[in-house]
């Protein structure tokens, strides 16, 4: 429902969403991109980015394939391959959201960290490095376990079944949606309308902040609404 909502996807039909087909990384492309919209990150042109392997398919998905390129979200399976007809692993899948995230914009109650190697730029990561995952170890790429912490931390990544992650099975629809809508919470990505958050609801003494946003129906926001404030 979530993603639905916010343009992310559009159903396999009009009524059906088909949460255990597996996502091929054609899709993912697309899902992705427009993600990034509501999530606060800026779509580049879409430029071509050298992958030989996709003229076959719509010029969105071209467009969609090339502009994650140019976000850093993917690298391609080789420099000049994207594999468009391959499934997404579940290890792919951290890698996508978590650099995602990383371009995205924060929102009230996201969390942030420094970007390695400044003193003031913050990114959507957490630099904790435990997780509950016990089938980690014959991951090669050491950015993988990197960001399947960083995303179990932030509240993102989920499990298969008791401690596993399965780094290497196919990711399928319904966990798809809930690690875009986990990834969503950090995001400044709001509903339509006009919304009032409290950071808390009950409270004695701490500190209380509110979130007011304002958005458009295609989420933008919506600048110089007034608002009356009361004690």
């Amino acid at each position: 429902d979530c993603i639905k909502y916010y343009g992310i996807t559009l159903g396999t039909t009009a009524t059906t969403f088909s949460p255990l087909d597996p996502v091929p990384r054609w899709q993912m492309a697309l899902f992705l991109t427009r993600m990034a919209v509501p999530a606060g990150a800026t779509l580049p042109s879409g430029a071509d980015q050298g992958f030989t392997d996709i003229s076959g398919k719509s010029a969105e998905i071209q467009t969609a394939i090339n502009q994650i390129k140019q976000l850093g979200i993917s690298i391609g399976k080789t420099a000049t391959t994207y594999a468009p007809d391959q499934d997404v692993t579940r290890e792919e899948m951290a890698l996508f959201i978590e650099r995602l995230l990383k371009v995205s914009t924060t929102g009230p109650g996201g969390n942030e960290e420094l970007v390695t190697g400044y003193v003031a730029l913050k990114e959507i990561k957490s630099l904790d490095t435990d997780h509950n995952f016990t089938d980690l170890t014959g991951i090669t790429l050491a950015e993988s376990i990197t960001a399947i912490a960083s995303l179990w931390n932030l509240g993102v990544a989920v499990g298969t079944v008791g401690t596993l992650y399965e780094p290497q099975k196919s990711m399928n629809r319904s966990m798809m949606a809930t690690f875009m809508a986990n990834a969503l919470d950090h995001t400044n990505a709001r509903p339509a309308g006009f919304v009032l958050q409290a950071s808390k609801y009950r409270t004695a003494s701490e500190l209380l902040t509110f979130s007011i946003t304002d958005r458009t129906a295609d989420f933008s926001p919506v600048v110089g609404t007034p608002v009356d404030t009361f004690y």
